[in-house]
């Protein structure tokens, strides 16, 4: 299983995806906005979403754990 983090310090404007959805690596999972502006978070592995952690209007920090992706 792959624990998507998040790079940055922010709030979860809106996710993308929904548990068992299918994702392809890059394919974007939530958008944060920081201080920086608003910024994607992609997965790096393709597979199928597991577990969401996070919804919209959440706060997070570097290294919050965004979704659990079952690597395919």
């Amino acid at each position: 299983m792959y624990e998507l983090r998040s790079s940055r310090e922010g709030t979860v404007v809106r996710v993308e995806v929904d548990e068992g959805q299918m994702v392809a690596e890059d394919d974007e999972i939530a958008l944060l906005d920081t201080e920086a502006g608003r910024t994607s978070v992609v997965t790096d592995v393709p597979g199928v979403v597991r577990e969401l952690y996070v919804e919209a209007g959440y706060s997070v920090t570097p290294g919050t754990v965004i979704a659990l992706i079952d690597e395919s």
